[in-house]
């Protein structure tokens, strides 16, 4: 009976002791707290998952961002199946290691056409910022905004240097589904 009681008061005292070490919450994300960054470079690394009704996949991303110009690769996983993408304007560069391809168009377009899956490239890099797509109208939500037909949501911010950044970004539209996962961040 002893030995009951005595477990029984060390469970108590194990599961009063984890609410002192709760761990701090992270930043919310607040459309009026984010600033379009006034560098005209940045890059991240992360994980991208992509599902539409009839295709999905998901991949490790790096993508740099320079005034005009985005890079972006995709690798599976172990490194299988890198795919680089440049985004200029109407200029679409897809190589898969044996294949180069050059595209006109709208990115979008070529993309879907590509990929299989539609990836909103021109809005997505003002998204992974927190901002909306200054080119189109949007409706703010709590965690958010919709834009273009997008729900686009922040789970979790995470501070870079002097500034918040989104984490976790979901964004989803019809049967499409975008979810972002940014590891790292460098601003220089």
């Amino acid at each position: 009976m002893i030995f009951k009681g005595s477990v029984f008061l060390l469970a108590v005292m194990l599961l009063s002791g984890c609410s002192l070490f709760s761990e701090k919450p992270g930043d919310a994300y607040r459309l009026q707290d984010m600033r379009v960054l006034q560098q005209q470079q940045w890059y991240f690394e992360g994980r991208l998952a992509l599902a539409d009704e009839k295709d999905s996949f998901s991949a490790s991303v790096s993508w740099r961002h320079r005034s005009g110009r985005d890079d972006i690769e995709l690798s599976g996983p172990l490194a299988q199946g890198k795919l680089m993408i440049a985004v200029e304007a109407d200029f679409v560069a897809v190589d898969d290691g044996d294949n180069h391809k050059e595209f006109r168009g709208p990115a979008e377009e070529v993309l879907a056409e590509q990929l299989g899956v539609a990836i909103p490239v021109n809005a997505l890099r003002y998204w992974v910022l927190g901002v909306p797509d200054p080119e189109q109208s949007f409706v703010e939500q709590i965690d958010g905004f919709f834009q273009a037909g997008w729900r686009v949501g922040f789970r979790e911010m995470q501070r870079v240097n002097a500034v918040v950044l989104p984490r976790k970004l979901n964004a989803e539209k019809d049967k499409t589904r975008i979810k972002l996962i940014v590891d790292q961040w460098d601003l220089s």
